[in-house]
């Protein structure tokens, strides 16, 4: 199949998708001796490859439901695995930077913020309430992309491209600028967090699956929750009643649990801004790119 033909199937979440798992792939080739288990890594990128193009196919040769929605959400799927991943690539240019953003927190604040919200807030219903905030994170970036999906395409389109590609950028960052966080920074028992009930379970169980000294700054939770904010107010304004308020506990929550030091909290705030203003770009461009060379080719 011609490349111009090839490309009349893909979506701008495609070409940044792809773009993503590329430059991560130089990453690993250009790093060789300071990484282990390199062949396998880039394998799971052939991989991914392999299955994007295998999805891209199916759905044009076989439009039903299930793999037009395989297909359109298959990059929320990706980040499962990018962002565990980026503990992996994180110490390739330095080591981690808790140090110093430790060191500037007690600078700033006289102590660590997050050691004092849960000496003073310990109930456990308080800590339940926490760490509900925290894992609901994972529900909300699928529920907004979901209710776009299902209200106009065309604002899907736009709106996972911004919340893939805000995700993408902040892995970068994750990897050029390591910092772990209070949880594994701190020692004993100020990186402990009170016990709560079922969400605190279920936040520890998703932290042994996935989660690593890693991601800290600046903070996605933050940024992402943002974008989801601001993308529910241009688009899905019915959401913005349960978004805002979880929104405010999952804020608190990033301090209170100890992944994010109050300074990663001030840099996702900082960063929302340019997050979304190059993804949105960035989606007008590639978008505008792709529909010159199916005219041209129409022509």
């Amino acid at each position: 199949m011609p490349l111009k033909k090839y490309l009349r199937f893909l979506y701008p979440i495609d070409l940044i998708t792809l773009a993503y798992i590329l430059l991560t792939g130089i990453f690993i080739i250009f790093s060789s001796g300071k990484l282990q288990n390199e062949f396998a890594h880039l394998s799971v990128r052939i991989f991914f490859i392999i299955i994007i193009g295998l999805l891209i196919y199916l759905n044009h040769v076989f439009p039903e439901k299930l793999i037009q929605f395989l297909r359109h959400f298959y990059p929320l799927a990706l980040l499962s695995y990018f962002y565990p991943e980026t503990d992996y690539l994180n110490n390739i240019f330095f080591p981690n930077l808790d140090p110093f953003l430790a060191n500037l927190e007690v600078t700033i604040f006289g102590g660590h913020p997050s050691i004092w919200f849960a000496e003073y807030f310990h109930w456990r219903w308080f800590s339940e309430l926490m760490n509900f905030g925290y894992f609901s994170y994972y529900f909300l970036i699928f529920i907004v992309c979901f209710w776009l999906y299902w209200k106009s395409y065309e604002n899907f389109s736009y709106g996972i491209f911004i919340v893939c590609m805000s995700f993408y950028m902040y892995y970068i960052l994750f990897i050029l600028f390591p910092v772990a966080g209070p949880q594994y920074y701190l020692t004993p028992p100020d990186n402990q967090v009170p016990d709560g009930y079922v969400f605190r379970e279920a936040v520890k169980l998703v932290h042994s699956m996935g989660e690593g000294p890693t991601a800290a700054f600046p903070s996605s939770h933050v940024g992402i929750l943002l974008i989801l904010i601001y993308l529910a107010y241009k688009f899905a304004r019915n959401l913005l009643k349960w978004l805002i308020p979880i929104g405010i506990l999952l804020f608190l929550s990033t301090v209170y649990i100890k992944a994010h030091y109050v300074i990663d909290v001030i840099a996702g705030i900082l960063s929302f801004p340019t997050m979304y203003w190059v993804s949105s770009h960035t989606y007008l461009a590639i978008k505008n790119g792709l529909s010159q060379i199916i005219n041209n080719q129409d022509i």
